[in-house]
């Protein structure tokens, strides 16, 4: 059966059309009492926001079940683990688990013991869907129900090819949404229209785009952040991929305050958020070198971390369990790699974010997020193509409901795209 999709702008409300048809689908197709919703999303950020969303809805609750589409391909390979050895199959990395789930998926005997209990399928994100991700959806579309919410524009993989989603994507029954929701700040509406046609965006009601003269700068970032925490509502403040050292030097005197003879900026509450794949490689370089390392050595290693990420106590517990229970000593650096973006990917899908105050990530950690304000940082060095630079930088406007400010480093940068 063709497939459901909705494309547009974000804002556009392709999350909520999304929910409205599929609580139209299962009023008029009751799900048998053993049979859920399979929701999927790319990111655990968007797993937590549509696991919100469904919830709220009474025709739903308790009949779906949300997750990453990593997250599905594990379980479908250590389910048909046999199978896969069968056919001689890697899975060590996650690429390989998607690739064998992708394969598995392909197979009818698999296909349909996955829709026999959800015969919905949603996904959400779907331009992030790399080949072997893909492949699992199509497996998936051709024995379920399945609804897609997808923007090339808000892919920001650049060496992503798109032409074989973009091809599959044109054979569903697609709807195309218009109209921006999320905000009705004209500024910020012209800004998000401007990029996606490759042109200029311009200072307008809830955006602006200006160079400060370096002693300034750091008093203009940190009056627009009090001005957002002023006017109520979240703020966050994001930084392009070539700004993080210039974010760096503003976070110290930001958190301590700092005033002249003129201006003072009183102190804020921020912090960064990061990645699971940025602390475990953090926490990873701090292992003593070599294939294999004591238990002892890896635990006292944590004992010198600066900082020491959340989930890292699950790691400590699983390693003493693994030394008390079994009798492991020792541990192979690829195997402790694994068992920590396990623990942190864990984390991650359901713990809860430690930043207090206003976060402070990259574009592509505030991807499918919104704040009522937003201060963008972006400094020369971005990478990637102009339309690439564009990408970023409406991913950074649209994350705002009411205003955004960016701010570039050098003024030579708003003669040259994305500003140009």
């Amino acid at each position: 059966m063709p497939f459901q999709g909705f494309e547009g702008p974000a804002g556009t409300g392709k999350t909520h059309r999304l929910v409205e048809d599929i609580v139209a689908w299962v009023t008029a197709n009751p799900l048998q009492p053993y049979q859920q919703i399979l929701a999927l999303t790319f990111m655990h950020g968007s797993r937590r926001r549509l696991d919100q969303r469904l919830s709220l809805l009474p025709a739903l609750r308790g009949r779906f079940c949300c997750m990453t589409i990593d997250s599905l391909a594990e379980q479908i390979t250590g389910r048909w683990k046999s199978l896969c050895n069968h056919h001689g199959i890697q899975t060590g990395t996650f690429e390989e688990t998607v690739a064998c789930a992708a394969f598995l998926l392909e197979q009818p005997i698999v296909a349909h013991w996955v829709a026999s209990s959800f015969p919905v399928v949603v996904i959400d994100e779907g331009q992030e869907l790399t080949p072997a991700r893909l492949r699992m959806v199509k497996a998936l579309a051709a024995h379920t129900k399945c609804f897609v919410a997808a923007d090339e524009f808000q892919c920001l993989d650049e060496n992503l090819d798109l032409q074989p989603f973009r091809s599959w994507f044109a054979t569903g029954n697609i709807t195309q949404l218009t109209q921006v929701r999320r905000t009705g700040q004209q500024g910020l509406l012209n800004a998000a229209i401007a990029l996606r046609a490759g042109a200029a965006p311009v200072n307008g009601a809830g955006l602006k785009i200006k160079y400060e003269f370096k002693n300034q700068a750091p008093f203009s970032i940190g009056h627009e952040l009090h001005r957002g925490l002023s006017n109520g509502g979240n703020v966050a403040l994001i930084i392009a991929p070539s700004a993080k050292a210039w974010a760096d030097q503003l976070i110290p005197r930001l958190l301590a305050g700092f005033s002249s003879s003129r201006q003072t900026i009183p102190p804020l509450r921020l912090g960064w958020e990061t990645r699971p794949d940025e602390e475990v490689t953090q926490v990873m370089a701090a292992i003593p070198p070599g294939e294999s390392i004591l238990s002892e050595a890896v635990l006292n290693s944590f004992a010198g971390l600066p900082h020491m990420p959340p989930w890292l106590s699950d790691v400590v517990g699983a390693i003493k369990h693994q030394r008390r229970a079994c009798g492991q000593l020792a541990w192979t650096r690829f195997a402790l790699q694994g068992l920590m973006e396990r623990k942190a990917a864990i984390h991650r899908a359901y713990g809860h974010s430690g930043t207090k105050g206003i976060p402070v990530m990259t574009i592509h950690g505030a991807k499918n997020r919104q704040f009522k304000h937003v201060v963008v940082l972006w400094q020369p060095g971005v990478p990637g193509s102009d339309n690439h630079k564009r990408r970023l930088l409406y991913n950074a406007i649209t994350r705002a409901e009411q205003s955004c400010a960016v701010f570039v480093r050098t003024e030579a940068l708003l003669a040259e795209p994305p500003f140009a």
